[in-house]
């Protein structure tokens, strides 16, 4: 029962990496296959879920850090081979009666349920890493180090003693394990699609800016402009924490900055963003030349005009009102620049690339970028 509520912990901790961990997965298979293949993504994201799952296999249950106070580690480490198999042999004869005591044993499951730890560890680096038997066994082996260091350690010093046995017989059967998986990752080979096939397909679907591809690299850039902001707003806060001028209109100055600051990358790169540059896509004008600095002027300016002229309005009404229509032309104009975001998401993303207002005025769109 105790495996098992670490599985689910496990289970329950995975979509909270999965979030941290999608822009940057997101970003680098736009960038270096062009495409996000749905077996990738299902291999990859359970990897990551295996792998945090069996790391919490091997440290949880955590204990009260006063328990662990005086703990040292020569008493949680043990040097000799298979010594509980010793230890339960030493003093019982060997019989079918002992022999059947011990197939339900801890001192037996502990030992399989080593080697099945990795297993999964040994499938993955052969179908999809595609690692030879050699290298399978020796990750293998500096996964398994890695699980006794951090027990012998107390995960890295987290915990003041260790709670928990570093075993090299552990290291024996973690290794054995991810060996096994290298054998058993052919059965998996015989029925999913090989990373050479998946890596075709992503190549072939790569030739095409989709919806998502603008997507990702919209949100790339707007996480390197958030970090920036914050950045120049936390310098102007120390410097004089009188200083409130950014937060009037505060969404409407950040949405202004983003798109002048997109326009100005654009102009520098005659194309490009970051997160242009890091899905591998440019902007170009409609007949496949190089976009104008009049076109990218007026596609931002189309833009800006769609999304937060509205909400400028409705800021001057709020401190104008006078009727119960101005109220109702405030949340109007709120609703219009919202609005212009769901249009985006219904055209870019679920049409698969259809063209927005502020493309079709400016005469621009994206293409893929060849970069080196």
């Amino acid at each position: 029962m105790g495996y098992i509520k670490v599985i689910i912990t496990g289970f329950l901790v995975f979509p909270f990496v999965a979030v941290l961990f999608t822009m940057p997965y997101a970003v680098y298979q736009y960038n270096r296959h062009g495409a996000i293949s749905k077996y990738r993504t299902l291999i990859i994201y359970s990897f990551v879920l295996y792998m945090l799952v069996a790391f919490f296999l091997v440290s949880l249950p955590l204990p009260p850090r006063a328990s662990t106070v005086g703990n040292r580690w020569q008493d949680h480490l043990n040097l000799i081979p298979f010594k509980q198999i010793w230890l339960y042999w030493h003093d019982r004869e060997f019989g079918i009666a002992s022999f059947q005591a011990y197939l339900t044993s801890m001192s037996l499951w502990q030992l399989l349920l080593n080697i099945l730890l990795t297993v999964p560890f040994g499938v993955y680096l052969r179908y999809y890493f595609k690692q030879s038997l050699k290298r399978t066994i020796l990750y293998s082996f500096l996964l398994s180090l890695f699980y006794e260091t951090s027990q012998l350690t107390a995960l890295f010093g987290i915990y003041p003693g260790p709670y928990r046995l570093a075993d090299v017989e552990d290291l024996i059967c973690n290794t054995m394990g991810g060996a096994a998986g290298y054998y058993i990752a052919s059965v998996f080979a015989a029925v999913l699609p090989s990373r050479d096939e998946i890596d075709e397909r992503c190549r072939a679907y790569g030739t095409r800016v989709t919806g998502m591809r603008r997507l990702w690299a919209s949100l790339f850039d707007y996480a390197c402009f958030s970090v920036l902001y914050i950045f120049i707003l936390g310098v102007i806060q120390i410097l004089n924490p009188d200083f409130t001028g950014f937060f009037i209109y505060g969404e409407v100055f950040n949405w202004t900055s983003f798109c002048i600051v997109s326009l100005l990358q654009v102009l520098l790169t005659k194309g490009l963003t970051l997160g242009h540059a890091a899905c591998r896509i440019i902007l170009v004008s409609e007949d496949g030349g190089m976009a104008s600095a009049k076109q990218l002027i007026t596609r931002y300016a189309y833009l800006w005009i769609f999304t937060e002229l509205p909400l400028i309005v409705a800021g001057w009404l709020m401190n104008n009102r006078f009727s119960i229509i101005v109220d109702f032309m405030i949340l109007g104009l709120v609703l219009l620049s919202r609005v212009y975001y769901l249009i985006y998401f219904i055209n870019v993303v679920l049409r698969k690339g259809k063209l927005m207002p502020h493309d079709k005025l400016s005469h621009t769109l994206y293409m893929v970028a060849d970069l080196p």
